[in-house]
């Protein structure tokens, strides 16, 4: 049996030819979706910062006259 995959891409093939850009911009979801799946793993770990912390560690590593970043 296809999967779900194979089977949207023998559709694309079977509508008149091989539709690159739809099967990249699958591609593209795709990956986003990846992204997104191991950013929320990293939120239900408790890895994460607040932007107050990111901006302190940022800062910390450069001389303070050239830390232009703001908490406003």
């Amino acid at each position: 049996m296809l999967s779900n995959a194979q089977t949207k891409l023998m559709a694309i093939q079977q509508s008149g030819g091989l539709d690159t850009a739809a099967i990249e911009k699958t591609k593209e979801t795709l990956a986003l979706l990846k992204i997104l799946a191991m950013a929320q793993a990293d939120v239900d770990a408790g890895r994460v910062h607040t932007l107050d912390e990111v901006i302190d560690a940022i800062c910390s590593k450069r001389a303070p006259e050239t830390c232009a970043i703001t908490k406003d």
